[in-house]
Parts: structure tokens; sequence; C-alpha cells
């Protein structure tokens, strides 16, 4: 007597190409997500020859919902939506809090009465490089390929912050849940789930120089002067620059409340894990199974021993996510070790990119990835990566076309 295989046609193996947000659709505006957009990587990879066999391409989009109005949000996702029904296109909605936040000036101004939602008592929501207040950060600074400046890291614990983030959250789950309620058992497929969460973590992709703030008091417009090395992953987790993570201590308060004591690295592994934990619980109480809910931990780098162990994406009510470039996942740290030991064999690679210069070199790269326990979705980012890359279109042609193989 065989098990029932753990993909099938109607709970297939994903595999999706996001669209990077901001380069050729806005969340502000849904009529940039066209049918010509939509149709694009699907004509040009095509889908698989047989749905049968158990793996479908999807698209990934991501909505930070504390980035725009509400009803901006709402009408883009409902446009999403409408175009994965009427191409009958499978969808993975990726739903951000953390990265981006700027329409929520009245949680982040603290420092500028001249500018909306000022009030000096949101210096509880935004990071300190210290153990108070007087140590709030104004600036961060991200590098996805280039350094730029973004608004202070969020205090991911402060009571404010995640009731905002409670509210626009549970909203769009509630609204997916019910699409997805709605879809004929033909086309279950459809519905993926939703991932919460973006390379959660602390100082990573909202990072601080050290004095940084002297850099938007002393030059607001230009960004020129301000240093440019970046973290350097090879000296600590905080990649030799100011560590935050004091604010969200204090915030949850405990034995960690004392004066003198820096952040450790395993302060910034809880108050991650802490946040995806709530991100999870959210989506839970909206109504959508465990298996519906995806997170996506962040800060595991090379040397894995000096930075954040993949378990901080491991909670009770989600699948864990983590990003894998050029990389495959039993040679990414810990990983494998974290998932044995929690008995754990679904996961999905949250954000995910090959090196590889040919096909079979993409080819075996995406099954390496795919064939790694129970890999329930891989995520391409982005489609601007690979949308010229005549290998990398191949690879995942042909991948598309196998089935899923026996998980290792």
């Amino acid at each position: 007597m065989t098990s029932e295989p753990f993909f099938t046609a109607a709970r297939p193996q994903y595999l999706f190409i996001n669209f990077g947000p901001g380069v050729r659709w806005n969340q502000n505006d849904p009529a940039t997500i066209t049918d010509a957009r939509f149709d694009e990587p699907l004509s040009r990879v095509g889908r698989a020859a047989d749905p049968s066999r158990a793996r479908r391409l999807g698209l990934s989009f991501i909505l930070s919902y504390l980035h725009s109005p509400p009803d901006r949000i709402d009408a883009t996702l409902g446009r999403i939506l409408d175009l994965s029904l009427g191409r009958d296109v499978p969808v993975l909605v990726v739903l951000d809090g953390q990265n981006w936040w700027g329409h929520r000036h009245d949680l982040w101004n603290w420092w500028d009465p001249a500018q909306p939602g000022y009030r000096p008592a949101n210096r509880l929501n935004v990071e300190w490089t210290g153990w108070g207040p007087e140590h709030a950060v104004k600036i961060c600074w991200r590098n996805w390929g280039r350094q730029i400046r973004v608004l202070p890291a969020p205090n991911l614990a402060a009571p404010r912050f995640r009731r905002a983030c409670e509210t626009e959250l549970r909203r769009l789950a509630r609204r997916i849940k019910e699409w997805a309620d709605r879809l004929p058992p033909d086309m279950r497929h459809l519905f993926p789930g939703v991932k919460v969460g973006w390379e959660t973590s602390v100082g990573v992709n909202a990072y601080h120089y050290p004095g940084g703030n002297r850099y938007a008091e002393r030059y607001p417009s230009d960004p020129s002067r301000d240093p440019q090395h970046g973290l350097d992953m090879k000296k600590d987790f905080a990649g030799g620059l100011a560590p935050l993570g004091y604010a969200a201590l204090v915030s949850r308060g405990g034995s960690r409340l004392i004066r003198g004591g820096p952040v450790t690295l395993a302060d910034q592994e809880q108050i991650s894990a802490d946040y995806l934990r709530f991100l999870a619980g959210v989506c839970r109480r909206a109504g959508l199974k465990r298996d519906e809910i995806m997170v996506h931990a962040g800060g595991q780098f090379a040397p894995w021993e000096r930075h954040y162990s993949h378990a901080t994406a491991l909670n009770p009510d989600s699948v864990p996510g983590w990003s894998l470039y050029n990389r495959a996942p039993e040679d990414a740290g810990d990983l494998a070790a974290v998932l044995a030991k929690a008995g754990r064999q679904d996961w999905c690679a949250a954000e995910w990119l090959s090196f590889a210069r040919t096909a079979d070199g993409w080819a075996e790269a995406f099954e390496r990835t795919l064939d790694f326990r129970r890999c329930r979705s891989l995520s391409v980012y982005n489609w601007e990566s690979i949308h010229n890359r005549p290998d990398a279109l191949e690879g995942l042609r042909r991948t598309l076309a196998e089935p899923p193989r026996q998980p290792r």
C-alpha cells in the first residue's frame, strides 16, 4: 500500500516568478497590473505541459501594507486576484509591513514637526542604538544592489506598530481567504497561501551607521555624503555597524531590561522569531490554515555561526521559509539540521536565485532546491533578473516539465 503523494494536481509544487515591486508596476496604481504584464512570463516560459505532473508556474507580488493608503492596496489586490482567476494562474501574495512603511508617518515621524504625523512619542515605534528613546534612529540604509536611504527601522515589538500591522494584515488575509473559498474545486490550485515577513531580521535590510542620525540632520537631501561601505557580514551579526534591537527588547520587557549590556545575536534572533510568530498568528485568526501561511526569515549568512540560525522561521502556525541565493539548501548553514531537529518536512524557498550560466546549471539548481525535503514552493527573485536570460528560462521550462521527485 503506497502513501498518498504530497504533491498533486490540486496541491502542486509551485515555482513562482516574483515581479520586483516598483520596477514595472506600482502598488498605488492597480492599472499597472496589466494583462500584458501578467501574461509575459507565461508566454516566455510556458506552463507545465501536463498539470497532473503536480508542478505549476505562478506569479508573486509583494504588497507593503503600511506603505500606501489602504484603498490603493485593496484595489491592487483585487486586480491581482481577478487576473489570477481569469488567466488560471496561481498567485502568491506577499504581505509586508516591515521593509516599507512610508505611508504611516504617524508611526515613525518623531523628529520633524513640519511633516505629517509628527509625535515625539513615535520614538517608541522605531529602533534605537542604545537603552533609551534618546537613541532613536532617524535614518537607516538598505542595499539591494545599491545603497539607498530608507526610513528608520521599525521596532518590531512596539504595540502601536503591531496594532497597525494587525489591522491591515488581518483585513487583507481575510479577503484573500474569502476569495480562495469561492474558488471551484477544479481551481483550488490558484491559492497557494500567503507569505508574510520579508527577510524578517533586525538591522539587515535597514542598517544604521554609528552616529548615523547626523547624516539626516546635516545632509537631509544629499546622500552623497553618506558612508558607502555598508554591512560587512564577515565581522559580526550587525555587519560591523551599530546593532539595533534595543527598542524591541524594552517593548518586550523581561530580564534584558538592564542598562549597559549590548544587544546580542540571540536577542535579535528572538525579536525576529517573535515577530514572525505574531504575523502567523494574525493570519490564523483571519481564518487561514497553518499550511496556507508561509513566513520569510532573514539574517542567515556565511560565516553561518556569526549570524541568525534558520530556526527563527520555525513556529507552529506556519511553513518556514528563507532566502537562498546561489546556494543549495543542504549547504545553507544549519537549515537542514534545524528542520531535522524540529521534525519538519515542509518549507519554502521564499526568495531564490541561481547564478548559473547554462540551462543545465539552472535546471540542476532548481531541482536541488525543490527536491530537498518537501519544498512547497520556490520564488525566483525577480522576473527582471531572468527575463532576458535564455538559459534561465530554459532551465525553468525543463523543471516545470518534470514531476516532483522523492524528497531528500
